[in-house]
This record gives structure tokens, C-alpha cells and sequence, in this order.
């Protein structure tokens, strides 16, 4: 596996720290700030694009119903939709989250209904999605949405992530039971889904070559939201 010289340019929610950190770590590239940069990724919010591209890329941008794709040769641009993340101001995904703890830590009442169906997706994954696209040979012209295969309720997922502040809290008092101790399954509701999901086709036949799976997100929803949570403690 050869090495590449990779600059990063922009920053996201946490994203763009943790695949600098992912890639100092794994000591196989390096990162560099030289604009000769065997391969540039960019986090950009903006609508249109303003700036020149010309090096093969790695394109993340937050999804939008209305976004439009920069379409650049030699390009691969993500539109992040529903990354499991806490973001107060809802830019680099839903606001959902950062909202549910602030209501379990100030006990205030919440309408779930006015919560959309989401397309979960880890940061985990998200993260180990780049590094597979780090390691193509060549960086194709290619858009594609980033999201998790199956859609969640708020009801579902507010109910896990009630379960989890209960047993952090408990621990924290000492007031640990039976309940806690307890494994208990995902709550999962059956969804009628009115509208087309989105089309992960190309990234999936993309990337399969590289770690045989395709985008086959793996990490526990359990998992993405009890990080979630000892991130808003740790704030």
C-alpha cells in the first residue's frame, strides 16, 4: 500500500478532526498543508462552489433537499445526510440529538411527532467510509448521499437513548438495579415509508472492491448514541 500526502481543508461538526486523527494514527499517509497534495478533502457548506478544484478529492458537504452537486471531474462528492452526531445548530446533521439529551438533562417534555424518519448513520462509519475511499487508486467523478440502510422512528430511537441517560444517571448515584443490569433489545417499530430512500448504489459497488462489504454500516445504534451522550456530559 503506497502512501499519499492528503490535505484536509475545512471543518465540519467532528468529523474533520477524526479523520485527521484516523489517519495520523493509522501512519500509512500523511497529512500535509501543500497544495501538490496527492489528495485534497474538503468539508464545504456552501451552496455554490467558490473555489478552484483541480486535485482529486474527497467532497463532504451536509445534505439538502435542494443540494446541488458540484459535479467536478476526478471527484467524489458526499452529502451527508443524518450522521448520528450532536449538532446544536443542525448543520453538519439533524439537530435531533443535541435537542433529546437537553430535554432528558432539564426533564422538559418533548413532541417526538414533530421529529422527520431518519437515515442514522455513526460517525464511526462515516469515518471508516473515507479511509476505504482514501485507498482507491484513482479518485473517480462520482455523488452519492451518505446514510444508514434503514429508517428509525424518533419514538424508537428517543426511547434507547431514555434507557441509556436512566443507566448513566443511576451509576452516577449509585442507584444501580435490576433494570439497568438488564439487556433489552432495540425498540424497532415497523415503518411504512412514503418516500424513496437514497441511493447508495454507486458508493456501495465503489468501495466493495477495496474492503469486500460495500457501505454496510455495522455500528450498534446503542453505541453512536451512548457516545452522544458522554460527549453533551463532557460539554
Amino acid at each position: 500500500m503506497n502512501g499519499k500526502s492528503i490535505q484536509i481543508i475545512g471543518n465540519s461538526n467532528i468529523l474533520s478532526d477524526l479523520i485527521q486523527n484516523r489517519i495520523k494514527d493509522r501512519m500509512i499517509h500523511s497529512i500535509t498543508n501543500n497544495a501538490n497534495a496527492d489528495l485534497a478533502i474538503y468539508f464545504i457548506l456552501e451552496k455554490k462552489l467558490e473555489r478552484e478544484i483541480i486535485t482529486p478529492s474527497i467532497i463532504i458537504r451536509p445534505w439538502k433537499k435542494d443540494i446541488v452537486p458540484y459535479n467536478l471531474e476526478n471527484c467524489i462528492e458526499l452529502h451527508l445526510k443524518d450522521p448520528l452526531i450532536i449538532d446544536s445548530e443542525g448543520v453538519w446533521g439533524p439537530s435531533d440529538i443535541f435537542e433529546w439529551i437537553s430535554a432528558l438533562n432539564s426533564n422538559s417534555s418533548i413532541n417526538l411527532d414533530n421529529y422527520q424518519i431518519r437515515y442514522w448513520a455513526s460517525i464511526k462509519d462515516i469515518v471508516s467510509l473515507i479511509e476505504t475511499l482514501i485507498e482507491l487508486p484513482k479518485i473517480p467523478t462520482l455523488v452519492s448521499d451518505v446514510c444508514g440502510r434503514r429508517p428509525w422512528l424518533a419514538n424508537d430511537v428517543f426511547s434507547e437513548l431514555e434507557m441509556l441517560w436512566r443507566r448513566i444517571n443511576n451509576v452516577k448515584n449509585n442507584k444501580i438495579d435490576l433494570d439497568d443490569l438488564e439487556v433489552k433489545s432495540l425498540p424497532i417499530t415497523n415503518i411504512k415509508i412514503n418516500s424513496k430512500p437514497s441511493n447508495l448504489s454507486k458508493l456501495h459497488n465503489l468501495i466493495k472492491p477495496i474492503n469486500e462489504k460495500g457501505w454496510a454500516p455495522n455500528t450498534p445504534l446503542r453505541i453512536s448514541l451512548m457516545e452522544c451522550l458522554e460527549e453533551m456530559i463532557s460539554i
